[in-house]
C-alpha cells in the first residue's frame, strides 16, 4: 500500500481547461476539466460549494453576483492546486481561485472526488482526512 501525499492527485490538473460546471438537483456540484490535447474529462464532484476569491475578494455560496462569478471561471486553465491541512483543497485557475473548507460535513459523505485521469486514478476526500482533519 502506497503512502498519502498531499495534493498529489489534484495537482495533476495543472494545465487543465475548467470546461463546463454541472448543477443538478440533489445531486453534487461537479466541475469538468478538460486535458489539453486528450478526449478525457477530468471530475471534481463535491457537495460543498467552493468559495470564489478574487483580486477584489471572496465569494460564497449564497453572496450576491456568486453564480455569475462561478460561470465567468469556465475555460480558465488551472495554474497550481494545494491541498493543506485543516484548510482543504484550492484550484488557482487564469480568473481566479476554487477554495473548498467546509465549515462542516456529514462525516458519512464524501466532500469532494476527483476522477476521470486515463490511468485509472482517482481520489476521495473525506472528514478526518489529511485536508478536512478538523471536521470529525
Amino acid at each position: 500500500m502506497s503512502q498519502y501525499a498531499p495534493n498529489v492527485v489534484l495537482s495533476q490538473l495543472v494545465g487543465d481547461r475548467l470546461r463546463a460546471i454541472e448543477i443538478a438537483a440533489g445531486e453534487p456540484l461537479r466541475l469538468v476539466f478538460s486535458p489539453p490535447g486528450r478526449s478525457a474529462d477530468r471530475v471534481f464532484s463535491t457537495r460543498a460549494w467552493p468559495s470564489i476569491e478574487r483580486s477584489a475578494g471572496t465569494w460564497r455560496d449564497g453572496d450576491v453576483g456568486y453564480t455569475d462569478l462561478l460561470r465567468q471561471l469556465i475555460g480558465a486553465e488551472v495554474t497550481g492546486t494545494l491541498e493543506r491541512s485543516r484548510h482543504g483543497l484550492r484550484i488557482d485557475l487564469t480568473r481566479g481561485s476554487l477554495i473548498l473548507s467546509p465549515r462542516r460535513a456529514d462525516p458519512s459523505r464524501e466532500i469532494a472526488l476527483l476522477s476521470g485521469f486515463e490511468d485509472g486514478r482517482w481520489m476521495a476526500w473525506w472528514p478526518g482526512d489529511y485536508a478536512f482533519e478538523d471536521l470529525v
